[in-house]
Parts: structure tokens; sequence; C-alpha cells
């Protein structure tokens, strides 16, 4: 079976202000039953920007053709989460997925 290209990309901004967040640590996954698996990481720049590229080797198993994606974004050490959309998954997500998240202020302080 071909290994296919994915994508997720997006902008991080502080709820509130709008201000762009950088160094913050974006991870990806592919919900599963049992293990939900790791497709990616990336950091925000100074735009608050984020780009993970992963293979359709990181999530496919028999029946599954796209991943049930969703991310997770830390603080820059990577330690204490600070948003998720594990509840907002995207089922079969296409090759290029697009977010515009927004996390409040109240989450950022440690």
């Amino acid at each position: 079976m071909a290994k296919e290209r994915f994508w997720v990309s997006g902008v991080i901004r502080e709820q509130e202000s709008g201000r762009a967040l950088p160094d913050l640590v974006v991870r990806a996954y592919d919900k599963d039953l049992v293990f939900d698996d790791v497709l990616g990481f990336a950091t925000t720049d100074a735009d608050g920007a984020f780009r993970i590229a992963f293979s359709s080797d990181e999530f496919q198993d028999w029946f599954e053709k796209s991943p049930d994606l969703y991310l997770r974004i830390f603080d820059r050490e990577g330690a204490r989460e600070l948003h998720s959309t594990r509840k907002q998954i995207r089922k079969n997500a296409s090759q290029q997925e697009r977010f515009e998240l927004e996390i409040p202020a109240a989450r950022l302080q440690p």
C-alpha cells in the first residue's frame, strides 16, 4: 500500500486579545478504540502558526483510511496541557486540515 502524506496546520491565539501565541507545543493524534496514535508535533512560530506532516503509516490499519484527528496544545516545555480538541474530533480527516484555535488567557497562566 502506497504511503499518503497528510498535513495539519493552523494558528493559535489568545482568546481575549487575539494575539499570536508563540513557542507552544502542538501534538496531533489519531483517536482509536484502545490507544491513540501520535501523528507528530510542532512548535508554534512568532505568528502562532504551526504545521505537522505525517504519513498514512502513522495511523492506518485494516479499515482506517483517514485519521480521526485531534490536537493537544502544551506550554513551551511540553509539560502542561493548555487546550485540547479531543471532544471535537475531526472524523475521517482530509489530507490537509487547518485549525484556528483560541486559548483563554487564564489557561496560559502557570
